[in-house]
C-alpha cells in the first residue's frame, strides 16, 4: 500500500516527462527511425542511445509496477501499460513477476544462481546460467506475449511445476488468481496484441534493416538481464520464517545514479518498496553505501557462474 505522504512525494511532473520520453523512443525505435533509415542510414547509431538508456526505461516502468509513477492508480496503470507494450511484454505480467520477486526473495523460485549440489554437476547449472543471465530474463518477459494465449488451464498446469518453498504459498496460487481471471487475461491478451503488431510492424517497416532492430533488442535484453539478480547474486538464501526484503545498495556516482532512478539503493527500495525513486536516497543511512559493492564490479561478479546451494548461509 501506498500511503498519502507517498503519493505527495511522487515526482509527478519529472515523471510524465520520462514516460514521455521512453514512449517517444518506442515511438522512434519501432516506427521513425525505419521510415528514416532508406533517406539516411547513418540513423541507425541513434539505436546505441535507445539501448543503453534500458535500465532507465526499465527503472520508470518499475515505479508503474509500485504504483508511484503516478498519484492517481488509473493513471499509473495507463502510462504503465503503454510504456509495456513498447517494451515489449504485457505490463500485468510485468507487474506480477516483479511482486513475487519481492515476495519470494532468495526463496527456491527467485535465485537464478544457486543450485543444488547433489542433484546436478556446475558445467550443468552454468548451461541453464549463463543464458539466463545474458538474455534470460527479457526473452521470457517477451515470450509471454505469447503464452498468454494458451488456454488458462494449460497455464495454471504449467505454474504448478514451478519450485515451491516450504512455508510460503505455492505461486501457481497467485497465477490463477491474479492473471488467469478472465477480465485480467483479457486485458493482458490486448496488451499482448498490440505489442505483437508493433513487433510486426516493425519488422516490416525496417525491411533489410532488420538486423538492427535485432541487435537493439538484443542489447536491450543483455542490459535488463545482466542487471536483474546483481543486486541479491551471492547472498544468503531465504530460511523457513526468515525475511524476504534483503537486497544489495551498489554505489554508483549521484547522476549515473539519479539516470537509473536510483535502482542501485536497493536494499532500501526492498524494505520500503512503496518510496518513490526520489525518496531512497534520504531513506538511506549516511554509510550506507560507503561499504558497497560498485555498480559495475557487481555485474561482473556474476560472471563468476553458479554457486552451489550448500555454499551460501541462510539467513536467519
Amino acid at each position: 500500500m501506498t500511503s498519502d505522504r507517498q503519493r505527495t512525494a511522487i515526482p509527478v511532473v519529472v515523471n510524465a516527462g520520462l514516460a514521455t520520453l521512453f514512449l517517444l523512443l518506442n515511438a522512434w525505435l519501432w516506427i521513425l527511425l525505419p521510415l528514416l533509415l532508406p533517406l539516411l542510414p547513418a540513423l541507425g547509431w541513434s539505436l546505441l542511445p535507445v539501448v543503453l538508456l534500458t535500465t532507465s526505461y526499465w527503472s520508470v516502468l518499475h515505479e508503474g509496477i509500485h504504483a508511484v509513477l503516478h498519484p492517481n492508480r488509473r493513471v499509473n496503470d495507463a502510462l504503465s501499460r503503454w510504456l509495456a507494450i513498447g517494451f515489449p511484454a504485457p505490463f500485468a505480467v510485468l507487474r506480477f513477476g516483479h511482486l513475487k520477486h519481492h515476495q519470494f526473495n532468495r526463496t527456491a523460485i527467485d535465485r537464478s544462481e544457486v543450485y543444488d549440489a547433489a542433484q546436478r554437476s556446475r558445467w550443468r547449472a552454468a548451461l541453464g546460467y549463463y543464458p539466463q543471465l545474458l538474455i534470460g530474463l527479457y526473452a521470457s518477459e517477451v515470450l509471454a506475449l505469447l503464452l498468454v494465449w494458451l488456454p488458462p488451464g494449460l497455464l495454471l498446469r504449467l505454474a504448478r511445476r514451478l519450485p515451491a518453498e516450504h512455508g510460503l504459498p505455492p505461486l501457481a496460487h497467485s497465477i490463477d488468481r491474479q492473471l488467469l481471471r478472465a477480465d485480467a487475461l483479457r486485458a493482458i491478451r490486448v496488451d499482448s496484441a498490440a505489442s505483437l503488431t508493433l513487433i510486426a510492424l516493425g519488422v516490416w517497416l525496417y525491411g533489410p534493416h532488420g538486423w538492427m532492430l535485432l541487435l537493439a533488442l538484443l542489447g536491450r535484453g543483455m542490459l535488463m538481464s545482466l542487471t536483474d539478480n546483481a543486486y541479491h547474486y551471492g547472498t544468503p538464501l531465504h530460511a523457513p520464517g526468515s525475511d524476504v526484503q534483503f537486497a544489495l545498495n551498489l554505489r554508483l556516482p549521484r547522476l549515473a545514479s539519479a539516470l537509473i532512478l536510483h535502482f542501485n539503493y536497493h536494499a532500501v527500495h526492498h524494505l520500503q518498496p512503496a518510496l518513490p525513486w526520489c525518496a531512497l536516497p534520504d531513506a538511506a543511512r549516511a554509510d550506507e553505501l560507503c561499504s558497497a559493492p560498485g555498480y559495475a564490479a557487481a555485474l561482473l561478479a556474476q560472471l563468476r557462474g553458479p554457486i552451489a546451494s550448500r555454499d551460501l548461509p541462510q539467513r536467519s
